[in-house]
C-alpha cells in the first residue's frame, strides 16, 4: 500500500473519531429542575452561583456558573427557582451540567392574564374579541408563516398572505361585520401593498443585504432553507407595519362614520376633507410613535454603533443602523399614505348611499 494512501486513511480515521467525539460533546440534553440549595458569591458586583437542582424524576444536578459565565450572571437566582439546565455527556461517561436559563413562563402567564383582564375591563366585548383576534394572529404566525418561511417559501409572499388573512379576520372580528369595516380592510390592504412596494424600492436603493444584525447572519448559517436575507428583511418590514396600518385605517373609518352621523347631509367630498383633518392629527402623533418604537427596539444596537462612530454620518452608514432607518421610513411613508387611502375607502359607502337615494327618488317620480 502506498504511503499516501496510508496517510489518507489515518487522517480519515482521525477525522471520523474527532467528529464522533465532537458530536457527543456538542449535542447536550436539556432538563427542567428546581433549585434546592444555592450559594451566591459576589465579586466586584458580579454574581457567581454554585447550586443543586432536582428535576421531577428526583435526579440531582450540581451546577457551578463560574466557568460558563466568567462575567457573572445578570439575573438573580434563589432557592425554589425553576431553571433550565444543559447536560453534556463526556466521553468518559461522566456528565457536566451547565446553567442555561431561568424558567420564566409562569411570570409571562401572569402578565398575559393582567393584559387580558385590562383589555376586557376597558373594552368589554370589543376587548374580548380583540383577544380572540390576538390568538388567531399567533396561530397564523406560529402554524403558518414561520413554518412556511423555514420550509423555503418566499418570505415576502408568505408574509403578505399571512398579513392579509390576519387583517381580514381581526378587523371584522374587532369592529363587526359591517360595510364600513370591509372598506376599512380594503384601506389597510392598500397600505400593505404600499409597504411592499416601498420596501423593495428603498432596500435596493440603499444597497442593503439584510444581514445588518447577528441574528440574520446566524439564521442564514444555521438554516439551509433561508437563502434570501433581503426578502426576509422586507418581510420583517411588512409584518412590523401591518398593525399600525390596521389602527390608522379603522380609526379613519370610525371618524367618517361619526361625522356622517353628526351631519347626514354632508356630501362625500366634504366628508372626506373633514375626516382628513382628524387624520392629519393622527399622522402627527403616530409617526412619532412609530419612530420611537423602532428606536426602542434597536436601542442596544444604536448605542453600540454610536459609541464607536466618529460622527453621525458614520453612524447612519452602518448597515445595521441603515436597515432600521429604512424600516422606519418605509413604514412611516406607507402609514401617511394609508390615511387618505383609508379615508377615501371609508367614504365609499356614503357615495353608494347617496347614489341609492338618487335612484329611489328617480323611480318615485
Amino acid at each position: 500500500m502506498k504511503p499516501r494512501v496510508i496517510i489518507f486513511c489515518l487522517l480519515l480515521s482521525v477525522f471520523y473519531a474527532t467528529s464522533v467525539f465532537a458530536q457527543e460533546i456538542i449535542e447536550p440534553k436539556e432538563v427542567k429542575a428546581t433549585i434546592t440549595n444555592i450559594q451566591d458569591q459576589e465579586t466586584d458586583g458580579k454574581h457567581f452561583y454554585n447550586f443543586e437542582a432536582k428535576n421531577s424524576l428526583g435526579e440531582v444536578f450540581k451546577v457551578d456558573t463560574t466557568a460558563s459565565f466568567p462575567d457573572g450572571l445578570y439575573i438573580k437566582l434563589k432557592k425554589g427557582d425553576n431553571v433550565r439546565l444543559r447536560i453534556v455527556e463526556n466521553p468518559d461517561g461522566t456528565q457536566t451540567t451547565f446553567f442555561d436559563d431561568k424558567v420564566r413562563t409562569s411570570s409571562l402567564a401572569v402578565l398575559f392574564f393582567i393584559f387580558a383582564a385590562v383589555a376586557i375591563a376597558i373594552g368589554f366585548f370589543r376587548g374580548l374579541f380583540s383577544l380572540i383576534g390576538l390568538a388567531f394572529t399567533l396561530f397564523v404566525l406560529f402554524w403558518f408563516l414561520f413554518p412556511q418561511i423555514l420550509a423555503g417559501r418566499d418570505p415576502v409572499l408568505m408574509t403578505v398572505l399571512a398579513s392579509s388573512i390576519i387583517l381580514l379576520v381581526n378587523i371584522h372580528l374587532s369592529h363587526g361585520l359591517r360595510m364600513r369595516t370591509f372598506f376599512a380592510f380594503l384601506g389597510t390592504v392598500s397600505g400593505l401593498f404600499l409597504v411592499v412596494l416601498f420596501s423593495y424600492i428603498f432596500t435596493n436603493f440603499s444597497s442593503l443585504s439584510g444581514l445588518g444584525n447577528e441574528e440574520s447572519l446566524l439564521l442564514l448559517w444555521e438554516v439551509e432553507t433561508i437563502k434570501d436575507p433581503v426578502a426576509l428583511f422586507i418581510a420583517a418590514i411588512i409584518l412590523g407595519t401591518v398593525g399600525v396600518l390596521d389602527d390608522v385605517a379603522v380609526t379613519q373609518s370610525e371618524v367618517v362614520e361619526e361625522i356622517k352621523t353628526a351631519n347626514p347631509n354632508l356630501k362625500r367630498r366634504e366628508l372626506f376633507f373633514r375626516a382628513m383633518r382628524v387624520g392629519q392629527h393622527h399622522i402627527a402623533s403616530t409617526v412619532n410613535t412609530l419612530v420611537l418604537v423602532y428606536a426602542g427596539a434597536a436601542l442596544p444596537m444604536f448605542l453600540l454603533f454610536f459609541s464607536s462612530s466618529s460622527d453621525v454620518g458614520t453612524f447612519l452608514n452602518n448597515q445595521g443602523v441603515a436597515e432600521e432607518f429604512v424600516r422606519t421610513m418605509v413604514g412611516t411613508i406607507a402609514l401617511m399614505l394609508t390615511v387618505p387611502l383609508g379615508t377615501a375607502f371609508a367614504t365609499i359607502p356614503r357615495g353608494l348611499q347617496v347614489k341609492k337615494s338618487v335612484d329611489s327618488s328617480s323611480k318615485e317620480r
